[in-house]
């Protein structure tokens, strides 16, 4: 059987987002089904497992702004 280092334990603590590729830390009181949100981007997932660290990314990801869609400009 192989030894497992510390630098093998620590890469299994993280998800990596889909849309940034940053790193997402998963800490230990975190559980299964929690919502969690990348730092760098701000996407939602949700965990589906701690081991291997697998995460789901939420169908809310992306919120639409109201307000950019409808610019309007006054003449002066």
């Amino acid at each position: 059987m192989a030894k497992i280092n510390k630098q093998q334990k620590d890469r299994g603590r993280f998800g990596k987002c889909q849309i940034c590729l940053g790193y997402i830390p998963i800490e230990y009181y975190f559980g299964i089904g929690d919502e969690i949100s990348c730092y760098e981007c701000g996407t939602v997932y949700f965990i589906e497992s701690k081991d291997p660290v697998q995460l789901k990314m939420s169908e809310d990801r992306y919120i639409e702004d109201d307000d950019s869609s409808e610019m309007i400009f006054e003449d002066n």
